[in-house]
C-alpha cells in the first residue's frame, strides 16, 4: 500500500511539474470529496460489495465560465469474506478454508469539467478522465495470501450538478455520477471496473 501511494503521488507531482500554465493564471478549483463505488462487470466474480472507504481531491483551472482542466486523485478500498468452502488449488488437491478478497485503488487522471449553465441554483456538469490507475489485488486463502500490484491505463466519464454557495466565487456543492474503467488484467482478474457516486465541495485557491 505504501508503494501505491508513494507512486501515485510521484504521479501527481510529475503532473503538476509539467503544467507551468496552471501557476500563471489567478487561481484554480480545489475540489475533495467522499465517494461510493460499486464494482460492476468481471470485477463483480471477486467482491460485490461497494467501497465505502472512498474519497476524491483535485485540481482544476478554468478556461472560461464553463470549462475546466485538472488533476484529479482518489483512493477507494474494497474487501469481501466468503464464507468457509472447499477448493482445488489447481494441482489436485482441494482445500478447505475461508477466502477474503482485498482491492485499493488509486487513480492519477488528467481530467476536463463541462458545466452545462453558466447560471442557476443547479448547474448540470459533464466531465471525462484519463490516466493511470495503481492497484492492489490481494486474495486470502484462509491465512495464505496472493498479492498482485499492477499500474494501468485508465478512464473515467462523470455527469452531476454544482449547487453554487456564493454569487462572487466559484465555491459550490459538487454531486455527480461516474463510471470508471480499470483494466487489471492480472491472475485471472481482467478488469477493476466501477460504478460512483460521490459528493464534495468546490472551492478557489489564489
Amino acid at each position: 500500500m505504501r508503494t501505491l501511494l508513494k507512486y501515485g503521488g510521484a504521479a501527481a507531482l510529475v503532473v503538476l511539474l509539467s503544467c507551468p500554465a496552471l501557476h500563471a493564471q489567478n487561481y484554480l478549483n480545489v475540489t475533495v470529496g467522499y465517494g461510493v463505488n460499486v464494482p460492476t462487470g468481471s470485477f463483480k466474480d471477486y467482491i460485490t460489495h461497494p467501497a465505502y472507504k472512498g474519497f476524491n481531491a483535485g485540481l482544476a483551472y478554468p478556461l472560461n465560465d464553463q470549462l475546466s482542466l485538472g488533476l484529479n486523485f482518489g483512493y477507494n478500498d474494497y474487501y469481501q469474506k466468503y464464507p468457509r468452502q472447499t477448493y482445488n488449488d489447481g494441482e489436485g488437491t482441494a482445500v478447505s478454508a475461508v477466502v477474503s478478497n482485498s482491492v485499493q485503488q488509486i487513480p492519477v487522471l488528467l481530467t476536463a469539467n463541462y458545466t452545462l449553465t453558466k447560471k442557476g441554483f443547479i448547474r448540470p456538469y459533464v466531465g471525462g478522465g484519463a490516466g493511470v490507475n495503481f492497484a492492489t489485488f490481494d486474495q486470502y486463502l484462509g491465512e495464505f495470501d496472493s498479492p498482485h500490484s499492477k499500474a494501468n491505463w485508465a478512464l473515467k466519464g462523470e455527469a452531476g450538478f454544482y449547487i453554487p454557495l456564493s454569487s462572487y466565487a466559484p465555491t459550490a456543492i459538487k454531486i455527480g455520477g461516474s463510471y470508471n474503467y480499470a483494466p487489471f488484467n492480472s491472475d485471472g482478474v481482467k478488469n477493476l471496473d466501477t460504478w460512483g457516486i460521490e459528493a464534495g465541495i468546490r472551492f478557489a485557491i489564489h
